[in-house]
């Protein structure tokens, strides 16, 4: 069963874990969204299992399909917390960051647009890796939007404090924003 899903998807999607398959097999089969039954094989070939959805299996995945992909994590991102971070650092240490990461994704751009000339006769591996595509160059405007931003301080560090040893510059020593300086005198 690995095998053929991993086939029907294609290794850009990525290898699967085959305990965790039979898990959500397992989970399905209580649910009742899957009935199973294992079918004797001639031979020496191992005993085959036959898995088949049911009406309330059918009834959950037109409700999963109905509903639009939601981001789990909400809108926390690695990338933007990088930038974010590099912006305490100031406008060298964003656009270096920018420049190794701009880096990386041409190079994954690169591996994408072999990979598709390599897999244009395979549909589902043919789409996988044009949504992979698309999201590579939504994450390169990303980058762009993240160098239009390098003089800017972006994170605002008043009253916390950070030690020298970390790399950080204390937040005493950052500029404040105008209207924020006198107001943090007073306290």
């Amino acid at each position: 069963m690995k095998s053929r899903i991993e086939a029907a998807l294609g290794p850009e999607y990525g290898g699967l874990n085959r305990g965790y398959i039979y898990e959500v097999i397992h989970k399905m089969e209580r649910e009742g969204t899957i009935t199973s039954q294992v079918q004797q094989q001639a031979g020496m070939r191992p005993d085959r299992s036959v898995h088949e959805i049911t009406d309330l299996g059918r009834e959950q995945l037109g409700e999963w399909l109905h509903e639009p992909v939601r981001r789990s994590a909400g809108f926390r991102d690695e990338f933007v917390q990088k930038v974010l971070a590099a912006s305490l650092r100031g406008n060298d240490a964003v656009k270096d960051f920018c420049r190794r990461q701009r880096q990386a994704l041409l190079a994954e751009s690169r591996t994408l647009q072999t990979m598709r000339r390599e897999r244009d006769q395979d549909p589902g591996a043919a789409f996988t890796i044009e949504v992979a595509i698309l999201r590579t160059n939504a994450e390169l405007e990303c980058v762009e939007a993240a160098e239009a931003r390098a003089g800017q301080r972006l994170v605002d560090l008043a009253g916390t404090s950070v030690t020298a040893s970390s790399g950080l510059v204390a937040a005493d020593a950052l500029p404040q924003p105008a209207g924020r300086a006198a107001s943090h005198r007073g306290r």
